[in-house]
């Protein structure tokens, strides 16, 4: 199941060996949460210090937010000449929020989105992927290349987007990939 949000459009669609692959158009976002990087440009960020800063602002209410979805953003790992970070948050309408919260502003860009998913990870010839750093390689160098597009600018994030949190299943309905790409 797929879903389309508000602040994208589905370009295309393709079909990869069974996979739904969407290639969408995002407009300019705003993102909210808590952001970290490494200290050099080889290590990790410190991932539980992120979320830890995050989830320690979860009784604050934030202007404008996005309902029921959540984002993992993975920055500067296209490139080798950036720390990496890590931001966990979710995506508002506005600048103004409480403080505390970092904001992080995207431009407009073309993504490839894949389902990340036991039948997704399967029909690539994956193990499924169960945290840390997002398979992004999947979409920038499996899937991308044979749909004539590469990597993108390497200054914009991939990103986690998780959506409505089933707290029966301990689970989201929606969880996609997002890699930046642009055509080849």
């Amino acid at each position: 199941m797929t879903t389309q949000h508000p602040q994208e459009k589905v370009i295309e669609t393709f079909n990869y060996n069974g996979a739904t692959v969407d290639l969408v158009e995002w407009q300019d976002t705003i993102w909210c949460g808590k952001i970290g990087y490494a200290l050099n440009n080889t290590d990790e960020p410190n991932v539980d210090k992120i979320m830890s800063e995050f989830m320690s602002l979860n009784n604050i209410v934030v202007n404008e937010r996005e309902n029921d979805w959540d984002v993992c953003m993975s920055v500067n790992y296209l490139s080798a000449e950036r720390p990496n970070g890590v931001m966990f948050g979710f995506l508002v309408a506005m600048e103004q929020q409480p403080d505390g919260f970092d904001i992080y502003k995207v431009p407009a860009t073309q993504y490839i989105r894949i389902c990340m998913c036991e039948e997704t990870a399967k029909t690539l010839e994956h193990e499924p992927w169960n945290g840390g750093i997002p398979p992004y390689e999947w979409i920038g160098e499996q899937i991308a290349p044979k749909f004539g597009y590469r990597y993108g600018n390497d200054t914009l994030p991939i990103f986690e987007y998780y959506g409505y949190y089933n707290p029966d299943k301990n689970a989201h309905e929606f969880r996609y990939l997002y890699v930046p790409v642009e055509k080849d």
